[in-house]
């Protein structure tokens, strides 16, 4: 026993730990979100080994799953174990191929392992998802140098700097490049090629000292000092008053011993630059000049000779060349007018010194002048033509940066006609291209463009110039279609430039289709564009727009899928996520996600519309279902972030009036602001809702009845008043009657009643327990016609969407009248009357009428159709009546209406006798009605109704000429009864 007893406690306890032991190892985690989560909490936390035996626990439960292999990559990278870490990423794009952590992180296991061909590649697929990432762009020209391919490096640098020339970095990147260049060409003592880089490097950065004093350092080891001399002038008219230019100059003129000019040259720069060093130098040249004067210069000596008179031609070659060559500008215009008189005023080489000279003096137009003379003169000298054409391009550069594109073009035209230059003729063919552009000359701008690409076979922008040309053409479609030709035909880098110029061309048109309502044909263009670049922003918002305005709600639904999947944080694509909630008609669903991104972005104008969009949305759904307070709590949260919007403001008046709250429904509706076309039903509504306002009502009611085969008038009077709140009403009514008719034998044998006055009190309470639910009672006491007695009580149950149910059970004390017949003793048989019974009162009986009854009704927008049937309990026998009725309610302000209604059964509707008009039981009764209410002003309100009522009815008689002869008769036929209500309601 007790060894059994102790077997069976060893059992659980191994069963209890072992169930506490795998409940212990679990960490809760259910998802794979949830173990990635953690993982980077303990790796941001640097708790790597924490991290790794969490994560491969999560690997186990979940094998290759895309974040949790790229967390194991992200584990061994830190340990240095990159095959390990390559293993763990390649599985993690193998599950997702779009896992852009992953792919980052293979491009620096690459790197590191030296596999430049492999990080590339994953550095190209990154561009395809972003193309527009610079930071990859610098990835991948970083790759390509250390692969040794500088030339592609190059090359990519250039084109990325062309794309994006105001990004900075590029620049400084593209400087650096050409720099490293031109510094190794120098080493290697490519001294030409240096020069020639220099000079690109100078384009891109005019303002750096020291590629000015490199550049001159090499043409002074080429041993071109005029060159150098003249990249000096061009340093300091870039950067004035730079003191190491000034001195480099001042020594390449002391060198050539031409101590005047360096003289005049230090004196003018110490305006500007007063350095000691300058100052200094400028007195070393003082002296130098000294020592040379000493020499006799050549220039003095000459010029002596030809002021004394010996004016050879000797002299004054050797006068003009030096003094041109000098800068002795008075001098050498002198001599030049010298030489003018002696060989005449078209000698060519005078004429070309002229034009030097002038040129020097930056006396532009003079040199151009003179340029043109002698090109007139010898237009076929090689010379001669290509200064002209650099004349013409230096005044197209100028007009064309005034805009003036009309003018310049006759300047490039010139130069591209003479061929001189390919270089020249190449920009000169670029700039024409340009003008005829700019001056919308696109025909022309298309021949000018073919020629170009026809000369100039590695022109790299033919495309997108064409392109470019064709979209102002308004041939976009063409253009793009261009595009697609080319990005089909191109490399991988190209074809990135290619899909970025075929949407810097399609967004535009895309919005101008748009505008045009051409809602189609840019759905169409979006969907191409995002084939091409899946990350499109504009490409997105476009596709989900005009999808939205198509009906194509799945595209929709898809391009909004793929916008927060590219931009998970950008507020227009949770704004239409929430659109795509909403038109599934989840309400609830569509804030319960807009509220934590609300949160985040508290002042977002689309996240703020977009919740209170859904809020009106959720509150009108909630207001059909009959839950107002939760539909004004929805719209106050709506409010707090968009305390301005009026359409929020009139549904929460809308809420209000459905809540039985007219001052606050019409405080909150007058905010909206109706159309011209809706103006004149918005203020009969809110007439209405002041109408609704009034807590006091009068109502007078006279109906005016008369059989349709005779001329026998029977009317009731109605006078009541209602206090009306808004989860009480208390009504007292006061009905009369009053009947034709006499005891006396004088009446017509087809009167039913006795004459007579009747009148009827009664007291109605109505309460609202809450929206869903609603009770009226009331009990009446008359003297005559009327029930002795009534009472009724109905429940009524107000669904969703505008149905309502009620039942309802009622009691009447009802009298019936019988015509009493006596024998007359006076009558005597023979005699001439024919019948011996007189008509001498009426017989009264009071009878006890049960009913219960039952109603539906369903409001649709602006009619309400409703069904009643009532069943009644009459004599120990059952009767019923069935009633139609529809409303419709055409002005808006919930009082004017039109009514019509229609009952048949074996008993009269209730109506006929509250009202003790005439019917029967246990035949079938027939009744037509139609009429209408309408206010006049929020104070009063009309009504008129007419009813058509066929009921049986049948009289007694009593006849015979003894009393053993009594022969009783019951006469029995269908009447019809005509019924007008005339209605006011005073409301104060």
């Amino acid at each position: 026993m007790n060894r059994e007893f102790l077997h069976k406690i060893t059992i659980l306890g191994c069963l209890f730990l072992l169930i506490t032991s795998s409940s212990g190892t679990d960490n809760g985690f259910q998802t794979p979100e949830q173990y990635a989560q953690i993982v980077q909490e303990h790796f941001a936390n640097e708790e790597w080994e924490a991290g790794k035996e969490l994560l491969e626990e999560g690997l186990q439960k979940y094998p290759n799953v895309s974040d949790l292999e790229w967390l194991m990559g992200k584990y061994w990278f830190h340990e240095k174990n990159y095959d390990q870490s390559r293993y763990h990423l390649v599985k993690a794009i193998d599950d997702n191929y779009n896992n852009v952590n992953a792919k980052h992180l293979l491009v620096d296991v690459e790197d590191i392992t030296e596999n430049y061909s492999s990080a590339i590649c994953y550095v190209n697929e990154l561009l395809e998802v972003n193309p527009y990432w610079r930071g990859l762009w610098r990835r991948k020209i970083e790759l390509y140098r250390k692969q040794n391919n500088d030339v592609e490096a190059d090359r990519l640098l250039k084109r990325i700097n062309q794309i994006y020339p105001n990004d900075t970095i590029l620049r400084k990147d593209y400087i650096y490049s050409m720099e490293v260049g031109y510094q190794q060409m120098k080493k290697g003592g490519n001294r030409k090629e240096a020069i020639e880089k220099l000079t690109e490097l100078i384009k891109v950065s005019p303002q750096n000292e020291e590629y000015y004093l490199d550049i001159i350092n090499l043409h002074l080891q080429e041993g071109n000092r005029e060159a150098a001399l003249g990249w000096s002038s061009n340093g300091l008219a870039a950067i004035p008053g730079s003191g190491a230019l000034i001195v480099k100059r001042a020594s390449i003129l002391s060198e050539l011993a031409r101590y005047p000019e360096a003289l005049v040259f230090i004196r003018e720069q110490m305006r500007r630059n007063n350095s000691p060093a300058i100052r200094r130098m400028y007195n070393d040249l003082l002296m130098e000049a000294a020592r040379a004067e000493k020499q006799r210069d050549p220039y003095v000596l000459y010029g002596m000779a030809y002021e004394g008179g010996n004016k050879n031609k000797e002299a004054l070659d050797y006068l003009l060349n030096t003094s041109v060559t000098r800068g002795y500008t008075d001098d050498a215009l002198f001599y030049i007018r010298e030489a003018k008189k002696q060989y005449g005023n078209n000698d060519k080489g005078i004429l070309y010194k002229e034009y030097m000279l002038y040129r020097q003096m930056n006396e532009d137009d003079l040199a151009y002048s003179t340029l043109k003379k002698m090109y007139e003169m010898y237009p076929d000298d090689y010379d001669i033509t290509l200064a002209m054409s650099a004349q013409h391009m230096k005044k197209a550069e100028k007009l064309m940066e005034l805009g003036l594109y009309a003018e310049a073009l006759p300047h490039v035209l010139f130069v591209s006609q003479k061929h001189i230059d390919n270089d020249m003729n190449g920009a000169a063919w670029e700039k024409a291209l340009s003008c005829y552009i700019n001056m919308k000359r696109y025909n022309e701008a298309l021949a000018t463009l073919d020629t170009i690409t026809l000369h100039f076979p590695d022109y790299e922008n033919g495309t997108l110039k064409r392109a470019f040309i064709l979209d102002k053409m308004d041939k976009t479609e063409e253009a793009l279609q261009l595009y697609l030709s080319a990005i089909e035909q191109s490399d991988e880098d190209m074809r990135i430039f290619y899909v970025i110029g075929y949407e810097e061309l399609a967004v535009p048109y895309i919005k101008k289709c748009m505008e045009a309502g051409a809602t189609k044909k840019a759905y169409e263009e979006s969907v191409k564009l995002i084939s091409l670049n899946p990350s499109s922003d504009l490409g997105l918002r476009y596709a989900i727009n005009s999808s939205g305005l198509l009906g194509k709600y799945d595209e929709f639904e898809k391009y909004t899928a793929q916008g927060i999947n590219y931009y998970p944080e950008e507020p227009f694509y949770q704004a239409k996520r929430a659109t795509v909630l909403e038109r599934d008609k989840r309400y609830e669903a569509s804030l319960e996600f807009l509220k934590p991104i609300l949160n985040k972005y508290p002042s977002n104008k689309e996240i703020i519309g977009a919740f209170s969009q859904s809020s009106e949305y959720r509150a009108l759904q909630l207001t059909k279902a009959k839950e107002p307070e939760k539909a004004l709590a929805v719209l106050d949260t709506a409010l707090l972030y968009d305390s301005q919007n009026k359409s929020l403001k009139y549904t929460k008046g809308v809420v209000y009036e459905a809540n039985r709250q007219a001052d606050s429904a019409y405080y909150y509706q007058k905010f909206y602001e109706p159309s011209i076309m809706e103006y004149r039903s918005f203020q009969r509504h809110l007439s209405g809702l002041r109408s609704m306002m009034l807590k006091n009502e009068i109502a007078l009611t006279y109906l005016r009845a008369r059989y349709g085969e005779e001329d026998i008038i029977t009317s009731v009077a109605t006078a009541e008043y209602t206090r009306k709140g808004q989860k009480n009403s208390y009504t007292g009514r006061l009905n009369y009657a009053g009947r034709s008719g006499s005891a006396s034998d004088s009446m017509e044998a087809e009167e039913q009643t006795p004459g007579g006055v009747g009148i009827q009190v009664q007291g109605e309470w109505t309460h609202h327990f809450s929206p869903k639910w609603s009770l009226t009672a009331n009990a009446a006491f008359a003297t005559k016609y009327f029930p002795d007695i009534t009472a009724d009580v109905a429940l009524r149950h107000y669904l969703k969407n505008d149905w309502e149910i009620g039942a309802h059970v009622g009691y009447r004390r009802v009298a019936a009248y019988t015509k009493r017949y006596e024998w007359n003793d006076e009558f005597f048989a023979g005699g001439t009357g024919d019948n011996g019974y007189l008509f001498t009162g009426w017989n009264e009986s009071k009878t006890n009428l049960l009913t219960v009854g039952g109603e539906l009704a369903k409001t649709i927008e602006v009619v309400r159709l409703n069904t009643k049937i009532d069943m009644h309990f009459f004599n120990s026998n059952f009767y019923y009546n069935a009633q139609i009725g529809a409303k419709y309610f055409p002005a808006n302000d919930g009082k004017t209406n039109i009514n019509a209604m229609a009952s048949i059964g074996s008993a009269p509707e209730t109506a006929v006798l509250d009202y003790a008009l005439p019917g029967s039981f246990s035949h079938t009764n027939t009744m037509v009605g139609l009429g209408g209410q309408y206010m006049v002003s929020p104070n009063i309100t009309i009504g008129l109704m007419g009813t058509w009522n066929t009921y049986y009815n049948q009289t007694n008689t009593v006849r015979g000429t003894s009393p053993s002869n009594q022969i009783e008769s019951i006469s029995t036929r269908y009447k019809n009864l005509y019924n007008i209500y005339a209605q006011v309601y005073i409301s104060f």
